[in-house]
């Protein structure tokens, strides 16, 4: 590996275990942990070639990311991630902007309703909605891919699941980064990878995942997807970090959407962290991570 990328590499592995995994496992309420969270939202950068509007969505505030004098039919709709309580607008718009201009799509991202004060099935409910609207306003279904990172995946899989379930004409496909889809937190990696995980630890997600189930099971397919009916779901492309504790959540879901006979591609990035893509202006594996969801996405053009 180039020795540059090395050094860019541990450089953003010391940042995360300083001001991110080592803040979440202090018992600070939810909102503020939130808040530090958010607080390094500025480390990232909107691409200059992406423009971006604010507007009503179903029941909702969303961001309207596009590529810069270019007009596209493929549209993404984002559920960003922040393991239910966390995660904003503003701390997932530069990804979005990356995935509009590779993709060359126009991305929804969606200010959903967070836990504690929402818990289930509110989230559920703005990405239905949302989901409609697109629909309403003549979206063809086949030219639409839900995207979700860490517990947006969450949602995308029930929201997709739920549109199977009421008839409404499916995604073309799913993406899904870092899925966070099995709220029990009992699998091997939450252990194995405490270690090596630089970003999460299972404190605050155990956290989130208490105010998001509210006084829903862990165990129940609602709330953790990845346990429900896969079946005649849209295809999934879904990318992971070898080193995240979430590792085996991503597995999971590979192996059960192959046994209920889903198209799904399952990327395991060696070295990699929780939602590393997020930053492919420093690291080189998250460029081309992006530019494989790129090539996904626009598989059918």
């Amino acid at each position: 590996m180039n020795p540059i990328q090395l050094v860019a590499e541990k450089a953003v592995r010391t940042t995360l275990r300083g001001t991110f995994k080592a803040p979440g496992k202090l018992p600070i309420p939810l909102k503020w942990l939130a808040k530090t969270m958010n607080a390094g939202a500025p480390l990232f950068k909107v691409r200059h070639d992406a423009r971006v509007e604010f507007l009503e969505l179903g029941t909702c505030m969303c961001a309207l990311v596009r590529p810069a004098n270019s007009h596209t039919d493929q549209v993404l709709l984002h559920m960003h991630g922040g393991a239910f309580f966390a995660g904003s607008l503003e701390t997932h718009l530069p990804l979005a902007s990356e995935l509009a201009v590779r993709c060359n799509a126009r991305v929804f991202l969606i200010d959903y309703r967070l836990a504690p004060e929402h818990p289930y099935p509110a989230a559920l409910e703005d990405g239905i909605a949302a989901y409609q609207a697109l629909l309403d306003l003549d979206v063809n279904a086949k030219n639409l891919t839900l995207v979700g990172d860490s517990a947006g995946a969450a949602h995308i899989l029930a929201m997709a699941i739920y549109a199977r379930n009421e008839g409404i004409p499916l995604p073309g496909g799913m993406v899904m980064i870092s899925p966070f889809v099995d709220m029990t937190l009992t699998s091997e990696s939450i252990q194995s990878k405490a270690k090596a995980d630089p970003m999460l630890s299972v404190v605050p997600l155990q956290r989130g995942v208490s105010a998001y189930c509210g006084d829903e099971l862990a165990t129940d397919p609602k709330v953790s997807p990845v346990f429900a009916d896969l079946e005649d779901l849209p295809p999934m492309f879904i990318q992971v970090g070898s080193d995240e504790i979430l590792l085996d959540d991503a597995l999971l879901l590979e192996r059960r959407a192959k046994e209920a006979g889903v198209q799904v591609s399952c990327t395991v990035h060696e070295g990699m962290w929780h939602n590393f893509q997020m930053f492919s202006a420093y690291v080189e594996k998250a460029d081309k991570a992006l530019w494989a969801i790129a090539d996904f996405v626009r598989r059918g053009e």
